[in-house]
């Protein structure tokens, strides 16, 4: 019964800080674009693109953006009986550096047959954009209703993330780790007209077997990742200005309008649209 208490996109300045501080409640912080950290304790967390933190309350800790980041902000209640938003800044505090800096909160729902799964405080996912732009909307509106809607929005995220940190999980133990090569490649060189035989053989397996084999562990094709990877770095190079069409064509795109409609699938929005919103943040 998660309860979303804040939601927020927003682009910041490099060295901004958040200090080190005591939040009330969760929070998700899930970088778009850009680099951040969490400090908790003696543990530095690096936060790149596509990738989240989450902590409790009572844990006190250091957020910080190395550089220009655009990212997305949910302070919720894991579980909480009113949908009514509270807003967490009044009861957020400074923390000094003698207290103690606790464990951060890592929840561990019971999912069947899996058991008990741990929410890690440092994780990669992919797809959240969508669901996470829908939860901002709500909030921001604040139709009637919105409560209720953050609640089955917020739930749909814990879904998802705790479906592909489980299905990562099962396939690592099967494979090893072994299709590491390719995704090394894929992320090295995203535009690359990659084929399958080629990413099989970094691999030293026959194609169908890779392609097996990889869709069991990521939960996509190898096509389906490397766009993954070329609409990261497409954000990226969006905010930093770059055109349009040479962006499209450098990242092994066929064409402006397939760009477009990649990118608005992955992300909700169109490349003018996400290049706007950035800069409006």
């Amino acid at each position: 019964m998660p309860t979303v208490n804040f939601a927020g996109r927003a682009t910041t300045s490099a060295d901004s800080t958040w200090g080190r501080r005591v939040i009330p409640d969760s929070q998700l912080f899930y970088v778009v674009s850009g680099s951040a950290e969490l400090i908790i304790g003696e543990k530095t967390y690096g936060i790149r693109s596509g990738e989240c933190v989450h902590y409790g309350p009572e844990c006190p800790h250091e957020l910080f953006a190395a550089r220009g980041t655009d990212y997305y902000s949910i302070h919720f209640h894991w579980r909480h009986e009113s949908t009514a938003p509270v807003h967490p800044g009044l009861s957020i505090r400074a923390a000094d550096r003698e207290e103690s800096a606790g464990r951060p909160l890592r929840p561990a729902p019971d999912i069947p047959p899996y058991g008990p799964t741990a929410l890690p405080t440092h994780f990669t996912v992919s797809g959240l954009e969508p669901v996470l732009t829908k939860i901002v909307k709500e909030y921001e509106l604040e139709q009637p209703g919105y409560g209720a809607a953050l609640r089955g929005l917020m739930t749909q995220t814990v879904t998802d993330i705790f479906r592909q940190l489980l299905n990562v999980r099962a396939a690592s133990s099967v494979s090893g780790g072994k299709i590491e090569p390719a995704i090394a490649a894929m992320r090295e060189e995203p535009g690359r007209n990659w084929t399958v035989t080629e990413l099989a053989a970094m691999c030293g397996y026959h194609p169908i077997h890779f392609s097996k084999l990889f869709k069991e562990e990521i939960g996509l094709l190898p096509k389906q990742y490397v766009i993954g990877e070329r609409i990261k770095q497409a954000k990226r190079a969006l905010l930093q200005g770059e055109k349009i069409e040479a962006l499209a064509e450098r990242l092994g795109f066929t064409s402006i309008h397939y760009f477009s409609h990649r990118f608005k699938k992955l992300t909700g929005l169109t490349p003018t649209e996400f290049r706007m919103q950035g800069k409006d943040a």
